[in-house]
């Protein structure tokens, strides 16, 4: 069926579409995000292409998302910077401004193992294709995946070719021809060409036995002419390697004017670095945070500008990207812990979890505390969520009683499900103290016990802040959860008083019978 349009009616959609790329004539924003929510991110973390004429073309440079399909951690996703979701807004506004425009992405997308790891792999590659990269790299955490899961979910699906190229890898082999060396493509009027290498330094930690590997100058010593011969405008090189490693690359293959290496600072520099040969250096920072723009102008006297660009809440969230994300959970909730291989592992201290209700019966005055706190409710957040993420082990870990958050992992006894350990739902007292299920039996009397016996058990369970050692075993207990990566910003002093819960008649500085909560 064809929708025939009247002249006035396409004269209509044209004069909007016009006014929506003139409000839009510079990327500043997501579709539907507030003026409040913009102005504050701009005064938080700067103003983004300013003073910038219309480019001819644009590239931008994404890599390094280490797994962070999302943002994650204690101090709310508005306050973070990251994820899939703002990164397709910020490209969408990047085209509704009218620039034509080259994604590429240097790689890593993933950096652990196992189950959960490929089924992210997965996700975030669909993602890609989505939103239409030109070029993807590998990274070693994507590399160090089964061959058959990383074929999968790079190979051409039907008429659509794999954003990911690379001179130096070779899934299954490098004759397979699975990926491509390089792609040219074409934006403003302006061709370029793209490669990607994995550093000698990097592919000598990558074992997997059904992925071969070229040392990374000889490989650029074969692509490099093609590009050449291809007559492109612009040369881009997407090299996993240490920033000294990539200089010396680009120093050998001077072809290149826009390199990108992974490595470097936590966040990109605000102006790129120009190497030697003049090829400018993009480093682009960690956990997918922040995305670098380049735009190619016919301005002699302005030919390039760049653009670091935050991947804040001014971006708002992508519809496509939530529901990508949401088949994602449905995933990890339909396979289960079970189907993610996920073995309960023994706790260091061979003891088994009680519930915080049963710490209850004796310290009610810690009890009532932790009930007021966040850490009570914790796995409520993620049921309300959306998409929920209950289903997810790297959410669960500190969400939950019973699990090893820094390897996302049930102990033996922990938390499995609503439905068969609804006592270890939330943050709890244990999670702190050690297990319990031992203590409280004894005290109950349900299991017998001798005078030392019982009081062994309670002297397992204490944390005092009273000693400098007795502090620092508590604050690394908090930092269990409250790390770099998901609560960055976390300070023991701060935060202790918003759950500090010695008994009334004890200093707050020695809680030697009281349960301490991570804070």
């Amino acid at each position: 069926m064809h929708l025939l349009l009247s002249p006035a009616v396409i004269v209509a959609a044209a004069l909007a579409a016009l006014t929506v790329v003139a409000a839009s004539a510079v990327p500043q924003r997501g579709a539907d995000v507030s003026d409040d929510v913009v102005a504050t991110f701009r005064e938080r973390n700067g103003e983004i292409f300013k003073d910038w004429p219309a480019p001819q073309a644009v590239l931008v440079v994404t890599g390094e998302l280490d797994g962070y399909i999302e943002p994650c951690g204690c101090t709310g996703k508005e306050n973070q910077k990251g994820g899939l979701s703002r990164r397709q807004n910020f490209l969408r506004a990047v085209a509704a401004a009218g620039w034509p425009m080259v994604a590429v992405d240097v790689g890593n997308q993933v950096k652990r193992f196992g189950r959960q790891t490929e089924a992210k792999f997965q996700s975030i590659v669909d993602g890609l294709r989505a939103m239409q990269y030109a070029a993807v790299g590998f990274g070693p955490g994507d590399l160090r995946l089964p061959a058959e899961e990383l074929v999968a979910a790079v190979a051409a699906v039907g008429d659509q070719p794999t954003p990911f190229v690379t001179a130096n890898v070779g899934l299954l082999g490098l004759d397979a021809g699975i990926t491509p060396k390089f792609r040219v493509v074409e934006a403003g009027g302006l061709k370029i060409g793209i490669t990607s290498v994995i550093g000698d330094e990097a592919r000598s930690r990558i074992t997997n036995a059904d992925v071969e590997f070229a040392p990374a100058a000889a490989a650029l010593a074969a692509v490099v002419p093609e590009l050449v011969a291809a007559k492109c405008d612009h040369l881009v090189l997407l090299s996993w390697a240490s920033p000294d490693e990539t200089k010396a690359l680009a120093a050998k293959h001077p072809q290149f004017d826009v390199v990108v290496t992974s490595g470097g600072a936590d966040e990109p520099p605000l102006e790129l670095a120009v190497l030697p040969g003049g090829a400018r250096l993009v480093e682009l920072g960690h956990k997918g945070m922040f995305a670098v723009a380049i735009g190619f102008f016919g301005d002699a006297q302005t030919p390039v500008r760049t653009q670091r660009v935050p991947l804040d809440a001014r971006w708002g969230e992508s519809k496509d990207m939530i529901d990508l994300l949401g088949t994602y959970q449905q995933k990890l909730e339909t396979l289960g812990l079970d189907g993610l291989g996920l073995v309960p592992i023994r706790h260091p201290t061979g003891r088994r979890f009680a519930g915080s209700e049963a710490c209850a019966e004796c310290h009610q005055h810690a009890y009532d505390v932790w009930k007021e706190t966040p850490h009570a409710t914790a796995l409520v957040t993620l049921e309300e969520q959306k998409p929920r993420r209950d289903g997810d082990p790297e959410c669960l870990s500190c969400h939950v009683t019973g699990w090893a958050p820094q390897r996302f992992e049930p102990f033996e006894g922990g938390f499995t499900g609503m439905n068969t350990t609804p006592q270890l739902a939330h943050q709890g007292c244990e999670n702190c103290h050690g297990p319990a299920a031992a203590h409280t039996a004894v005290e109950r009397g349900d299991v017998r016990a001798s005078e030392a016996e019982q009081e062994r058990l309670r002297q397992e369970l204490v944390l005092t802040l009273a000693t400098p050692e007795g502090k620092q075993k508590a604050v690394n207990n908090c930092l269990e959860c409250h790390d770099l990566d998901n609560s960055p910003q976390f300070d023991f002093d701060e935060y202790w008083p918003q759950v500090e819960h010695s008994e009334p008649d004890e200093p707050a500085t020695a809680n030697p019978a009281a349960a301490a909560a991570l804070p």
